[in-house]
C-alpha cells in the first residue's frame, strides 16, 4: 500500500543559506494537493531580506527573464525573452533603511530558482552575505540576509485561510536591532 510506505517529503524548498519556512507532507495525497497549490501559485509567501544600498522606490515589482547556468549554479536575469528563459515577477516594499542597508519585504509572484537574490542584484542592490550575487563583504551576517518569513495557503477541504510565520532567527534580529532596524512587526 502506497500510503503506509510513504516517507514525508518536502513542497517548498529554500535556497541552502536561506533560512525560514519550508513545508512538507506527511501523506501522498497531501504532497499531491500541496504540489497542485505551489503550481497553480496558490502559495502566497513573504520574505525579509537586507540589501545593499537605498532602493530607490519604496515598493513596485520587478520583472525579468531569468536563465539558469547549471554548471555555475547560477541564474542571470535580463530585461528580453530569449531561449530557455523564464519570466520572473517579485513584489516589493521597503520597510526601512539604516547606515546604507534596506530591510525590505518580498513577495514571489513567481517562483524560480535564487529568484529574489539575483532580481536584487539585477537592479543593484545585492543581498547582504549573498557571495553568489556579488554582495561586497560586510560584518552583519555570515549569510545571506534571506529569510522565508510567512506562507498563507487556503485549507483544500475546509477552505479556511491558513497563514503560517517563522520568527526572525536570533542572528539576524539582533543584526537588524544593532543596525537600528526595529524588528518587533518583524
Amino acid at each position: 500500500d502506497s500510503e503506509t510506505s510513504f516517507a514525508p517529503a518536502l513542497v517548498n524548498r529554500i535556497d541552502r543559506n536561506t533560512c525560514g519556512i519550508i513545508i512538507g507532507a506527511k501523506n501522498a495525497e497531501a504532497l499531491r494537493i500541496l504540489n497542485e497549490k505551489l503550481k497553480n501559485r496558490e502559495l502566497h509567501k513573504l520574505y525579509l531580506c537586507v540589501v545593499i544600498g537605498k532602493v530607490k522606490k519604496d515598493s513596485g515589482i520587478i520583472e525579468g527573464y531569468l536563465q539558469k547556468n547549471e554548471k555555475q549554479n547560477r541564474v542571470y536575469v535580463s530585461d528580453k525573452s530569449g531561449d530557455n528563459t523564464k519570466h520572473i515577477s517579485t513584489k516589493y516594499k521597503v520597510l526601512g533603511y539604516k547606515d546604507g542597508l534596506s530591510l525590505v519585504e518580498v513577495e514571489l509572484l513567481t517562483g524560480r530558482t535564487h529568484q529574489i537574490r539575483v532580481h536584487f542584484d539585477y537592479i543593484g542592490h545585492p543581498l547582504v552575505g549573498d557571495e553568489l550575487y556579488d554582495s561586497p563583504e560586510t560584518e552583519f551576517l555570515n549569510h545571506a540576509a534571506l529569510h522565508c518569513r510567512q506562507i498563507t495557503i487556503t485549507h483544500p477541504i475546509t477552505l479556511e485561510e491558513m497563514t503560517f510565520v517563522a520568527p526572525l532567527p536570533e542572528d539576524m534580529k539582533k543584526e537588524l536591532e544593532k543596525s537600528g532596524f526595529s524588528v518587533d512587526k518583524q
